[in-house]
C-alpha cells in the first residue's frame, strides 16, 4: 500500500495529503475539477487501502476556500471511507475549517449526513500550505 499521497495546488486544484505514516489527512484551497471523479479517485482508492489497517486515530482536516457541487460529492465520498473506519470501532475526527458562513453550513451538512464526530474550526483566511 502506498502510504503517502500528495497533490500540489492549482487555480481548480486543492492541496491534498495523504499521509498515514505521519497521520496528516488533510485536503485544502479550492476544488474546481472538470472531472471531479477522475481527480478524487485516487483519495478514494488510498482511503479504501487504508481502511483495511488504519492509524488509531485519523484526524481529516478540510480547509477549503470554495468547491463546486461536483467537487461536493467527492467530498461526501471521501467521508463515507472515513465513516467505514469509524464503524469498525476506529477514532476518526473529521477537523473543518471555514472563514465564511456558507462553508461552515456545508460542513454542517455533511456532518448531518455522515454522522461522524466534526470539530469545526473558523480560519479567517486559508492557511497556507
Amino acid at each position: 500500500m502506498s502510504t503517502l499521497i500528495k497533490i500540489n495546488r492549482s487555480d481548480v486544484y486543492p492541496d491534498i495529503i495523504l499521509d498515514k505514516e505521519n497521520g496528516v489527512f488533510e485536503i485544502r484551497g479550492i476544488s474546481l475539477p472538470q472531472d471531479a471523479r477522475e481527480f478524487y479517485q485516487p483519495v478514494l482508492d488510498f482511503l479504501t487501502e487504508y481502511a483495511q489497517k488504519p492509524n488509531k486515530v485519523t484526524i481529516f482536516v478540510f480547509n477549503m476556500k470554495y468547491f463546486n457541487v461536483s467537487s461536493a460529492k467527492m467530498i461526501m465520498f471521501v467521508l463515507y471511507k472515513l465513516k467505514e473506519i469509524y464503524e469498525k470501532g476506529n477514532t476518526v475526527l473529521v477537523t473543518w475549517c471555514y472563514d465564511d458562513e456558507d462553508i461552515k453550513e456545508a460542513g454542517q451538512d455533511f456532518e448531518h449526513m455522515i454522522k461522524i464526530p466534526f470539530q469545526f474550526k473558523e480560519v479567517f483566511e486559508l492557511e497556507p500550505a
